[in-house]
């Protein structure tokens, strides 16, 4: 999924959870995986040749969501945070489980077993496309939902 994507589902956890700040930054930070795959390619400062990236289903090298999208690091990470600091635990494991999620129902990729790729997801959702527009409207809707209903 997009960052759009990610974004509107940190919000909908900060909301829930009354933790803005940990579950937006939970809901994005694990994409870090296609700043390193930008590095190693060379193309870290071309920001003409990062967003054509971007904005393509397609993942050229195969290593754009790697370690932090891991099932393995997911629950290595969460329970890092349980035992440092409890009080943002669940919005943090939320936020984390909601953007492997997401990276899973859309038409990229997903290795959860990584560095193996023997086992992939590939969800329904074409990435960045129309239908990924309306479901982020969906996400925005419930969003909406949240604040009207003041939960």
């Amino acid at each position: 999924m997009t960052f759009l994507s990610h974004i509107l589902a940190g919000l909908i956890i900060g909301k829930i959870t009354g933790n803005y700040s940990v579950a937006i930054i939970a809901s994005v930070v694990m994409d870090l995986d296609h700043v390193i795959s930008y590095y190693r390619h060379k193309m870290l400062f071309d920001f003409r040749k990062i967003l054509k990236e971007a904005l393509n289903e397609k993942d050229q090298w195969g290593d754009q969501r790697n370690f932090l999208h891991n099932i393995f690091v997911f629950i290595i990470l969460s329970l890092l945070v349980i035992l440092f600091n409890p009080a943002i635990a669940l919005t943090f494991f939320l936020a984390y489980f909601v953007h492997l999620f997401l990276d899973a129902i859309d038409g990229s990729p997903l290795y959860p077993l990584y560095p193996s790729k023997k086992f992939a997801t590939v969800g329904l959702i074409r990435y960045n496309s129309k239908q990924e527009y309306i479901f982020d409207a969906y996400l925005l809707v419930a969003l909406l939902c949240l604040f009207i209903i003041k939960i």
